[in-house]
């Protein structure tokens, strides 16, 4: 019995210290590259005449997993973004940048195996990425305060990595180019800004769909602005914002407002920026052209409002109905006649 106790602790150990040396093999370091595509240059598109008052800027980056794969790839294919802009001088220092929802939900790649990023969809790059890490994912699966625990350990067990390069990047860019920055979102465990202004993350909580503001300076300008109204796929593994945030920022372009994609959909969650606001941006996530072509099905997983006319079901594409019912016709009800809706674009794997 006592042979049999030490060869199966033998065995343990051995497995353990090759799974751990398996774990770490291959894992993609640090470098810096950016896709030959944008050696083509840029395309953009002004609406509005100069006023001198500043601008706002509406950046839909096109990634793709070895954009996530370091620090310095991600932060190096963004900065290619605005070093154009600078160089057509649509860049100031009263401009407002405005990134895509989830930019920084991708992060979970980072610094894991070369073979993932080149996956044939995103579900067996996130398997590959759940083996390669399997003891931090079990314990954040079995404290996951949710419905759909393999997502929350996902995101979670990666979250202070993700943290971290999320503001290093984003806190640098905006010192870079001397502009605010609206970084899009990410997706994190109850994130907070701690006494000495920086982001911190509540690895125990839930997770939220959370924006973040830049300065010109490079710090985080509170508060932190969390998704009010998670749509379907949301739902299972990130909790609702409370209807109480009053999320107006001051810019040398004007107060800003800010939502993040189906918010902007709920007169709900405009109440704490009606009349406080000169214009709004909303970071969006959208997708793809075959879905945002599709007939419209409804209202994202929540009840419909008042005013939505829901005979149109399956009668409009789900982009009219963006158009119909999401910032043009609720913005202007709360007094807000200025806005801008940016949207993820390129193709992370299979999406």
């Amino acid at each position: 019995m006592r042979t049999f106790i030490i060869f199966s602790g033998v065995f343990v150990l051995v497995l353990f210290t090759g799974y751990n040396i398996w774990a770490e093999m291959d894992r993609v370091k640090e470098k810096t590259t950016v896709s030959p595509f944008y050696k083509e240059g840029l395309s953009y598109t002004e609406f509005g005449t100069d006023s001198g008052k500043g601008n706002v800027i509406g950046i839909q980056p096109y990634l793709t997993p070895d954009n996530y794969a370091t620090a310095s790839n991600f932060k190096n294919i963004l900065r290619v973004y605005f070093e154009a802009l600078k160089k057509e001088n649509k860049l100031t220092a009263q401009s407002v940048v405005v990134l895509p929802e989830y930019i920084g939900t991708w992060l979970v790649a980072a610094n894991e195996k070369e073979n993932i990023y080149h996956q044939p969809t995103m579900d067996a790059a996130m398997t590959n990425i759940v083996i390669s890490n399997l003891f931090k994912f079990f314990v954040n699966y079995y404290r996951a305060p949710v419905q759909d625990k393999m997502k929350y350990a996902l995101f979670s067990m990666k979250a202070k990595q993700m943290a971290a390069i999320y503001e290093n990047t984003f806190s640098q860019l905006a010192k870079e180019f001397n502009c605010v920055i609206v970084a899009g979102s990410i997706a994190l465990p109850d994130a907070f800004i701690n006494k000495r202004g920086e982001l911190e993350i509540n690895n125990q909580n839930k997770i939220y769909n959370t924006s973040v503001v830049f300065s010109a300076k490079g710090r985080i300008i509170p508060p932190l602005v969390k998704k009010i109204f998670p749509v379907d796929d949301e739902q299972g593994f990130s909790a609702c914002g409370k209807t109480d945030q009053a999320p107006v920022f001051s810019t040398r372009a004007g107060k800003m407002g800010l939502l993040i994609c189906a918010d902007s959909w709920f007169p709900g969650a405009y109440k704490n920026i009606a009349g406080k606001a000169d214009f709004i941006v909303i970071p969006s996530l959208g997708g793809a052209d075959s879905i945002w072509n599709a007939p419209w099905d409804g209202c994202i997983g929540f009840k419909a409002q008042a005013d939505v006319d829901t005979t149109l079901y399956k009668k409009i594409t789900k982009g009219d109905a963006w158009i119909k019912y999401s910032m043009g016709r609720r913005a202007p009800q709360s007094s807000i006649h200025y806005g801008m809706n940016v949207f993820f674009t390129g193709r992370l794997w299979d999406l």
